[in-house]
């Protein structure tokens, strides 16, 4: 019983040590806000667009824009081999 005692003890005393290190950290951490400003916000969202393959959705400057669709990647292209014959 005593060594269930002494390790309940020592949980306790450690979990208090770490609880204190947090809030004295907490308390002497730097402003964010006042020390370093933000980055400035995007002024204007980027338009979303549709894979024609796939139905993924991705930034309209990461698609591959190809006859008037757009494609998330090159394999996503269609095969335009049997068009020409």
């Amino acid at each position: 019983m005593a060594r269930i005692l002494i390790l309940l003890a020592v949980v306790l005393g450690v979990f208090w040590w770490l609880r204190s290190r947090a809030e004295a950290r907490r308390h002497s951490a730097p402003r964010r806000s006042a020390e370093a400003p933000r980055a400035p916000a995007a002024t204007h969202p980027e338009a979303m667009v549709q894979c024609a393959h796939c139905g993924v959705h991705l930034p309209q400057s990461e698609a591959i824009a190809w006859r008037g669709l757009h494609y998330c990647r090159r394999s996503h292209l269609p095969d335009d081999s049997g068009a020409h014959s």
